[in-house]
């Protein structure tokens, strides 16, 4: 009895065992094969105010930076103003040692009252000898003196006449003297031809100086700032003087400050084929100094509400301009038309509409029909 309940337990672990083997490739045939699916960045196409601009940079410098330079060579008597110092148009700056320039002047002076006291003596040589020859004229024609005298007279007003004209040339002359010696003494007195703040010192008193020489002083009106740069032919032929700019500058934080397009360069560049613009700001308080870094913004066209992508978004493709959107999780190469660009984002004219998916960088290599998980940013 014992054997037999022993043979019916192996009998069954062994049945058991075999239906368990028999089973097992039907639940392997039950369970459905897992689907790969690659992870992709993707942004939804919506409608945005979209704006193409042209941005320039540069360094921003003074509209008006003058520099004052000595004229005549000498010592600097003294600089009257400092770096950062504030002046006024004609307000004196620097001034010569002007010691042996007065010597001159009172010379010049001196020679112009000698020669209009010469002038004074030749005009009453010549009254008298004029009225000498009018005596001896009226004399001749009476019979009362030769012929002889009358010459004599004649020759006498003629030569004081010519020394009265000799006498106007001297007094010119001395005059003409005078002037430039008083010229050299303005000359020895530098002022500001601008309002302005003086940006430049080079020398102190003491000095020498000659016109071949550094400015003594440099000043700039801050009230307006410059920014030059170079642009493309194609650029430049999309600008027009007068057109509105966004300026902004690193120091400033996100300051923005108003310009205008000011100038056009109506020749080219030979060496880099460029065309030089300059885009001009107000700086009310002069919170922007000659030499900080800023970038001009100057906007070329504007579509509201445009559909939009990042411009990675589109490639090329066959030849065609194509977006890659993503359907149900399949990608799929739809052919579209561009519009303007902010250098970010493109206009789409046609080929999406709002709402639909596109992969965000078309260059990735990712095949139409391909299942992907959109990662939508």
């Amino acid at each position: 009895m014992r054997r037999y309940l022993l043979l019916v337990v192996v009998l069954g672990s062994a049945l058991l065992g075999a239906a368990c083997r028999g089973s097992e490739p039907a639940a392997a045939a039950s369970t459905p094969p897992v689907e790969h699916r690659t992870d992709v960045a993707a942004v939804k196409v919506a409608a945005i105010d979209l704006e193409s601009t042209l941005q320039i940079s540069g360094s921003v410098t003074p509209q008006t930076r003058v520099a004052i330079l000595s004229k005549l060579p000498g010592t600097l008597a003294r600089v009257t103003v400092d770096i950062g110092d504030r002046v006024r148009v004609g307000q004196v700056v620097a001034e010569l040692d002007a010691r042996e320039i007065e010597a001159q002047v009172d010379a010049a002076a001196a020679a112009v009252n000698v020669a209009e006291a010469g002038l004074e003596a030749a005009e009453a040589a010549l009254a008298n000898a004029t009225l000498e020859h009018e005596r001896a004229r009226n004399l001749f024609e009476r019979g009362a003196i030769p012929r002889q005298r009358l010459d004599a007279a004649e020759t006498a007003r003629r030569a004081a006449a010519a020394q009265r004209d000799l006498a106007k040339a001297t007094l010119a002359q001395a005059e003409a003297s005078l002037r430039r010696a008083r010229e050299v003494r303005r000359d020895a007195t530098l002022a500001s031809p601008i309002d302005g703040v003086v940006v430049e010192r080079n020398y102190d008193a003491g000095s020498l100086v000659s016109p071949g020489d550094k400015p003594v002083v440099v000043v700039a009106d801050l009230r307006v700032m410059t920014l030059e740069a170079g642009v493309s032919e194609l650029d430049a032929g999309r600008l027009r003087v007068g057109m509105p700019a966004r300026v902004t500058v690193q120091a400033r934080g996100g300051d923005i400050f108003d310009g205008r397009v000011a100038a056009i360069a109506p020749e080219v560049d030979p060496r880099n084929r460029h065309f030089r613009i300059e885009v001009r700001t107000a700086n009310p308080g002069g919170v922007l100094l000659s030499g900080m870094y800023a970038t001009a913004t100057i906007p070329l066209a504007r579509a509201p509400q445009a559909l939009a992508v990042p411009r990675e978004a589109v490639t090329t493709r066959d030849g065609r301009r194509v977006a890659l959107r993503i359907d149900e999780n399949v990608v799929t190469e739809v052919p579209v038309t561009e519009g303007l660009s902010d250098g970010r984002l493109v206009q789409i004219a046609s080929g999406l509409q709002p709402g639909d998916v596109v992969v965000s960088d078309a260059r990735q290599d990712v095949a139409p029909g391909a299942k992907v998980n959109p990662i939508v940013k």
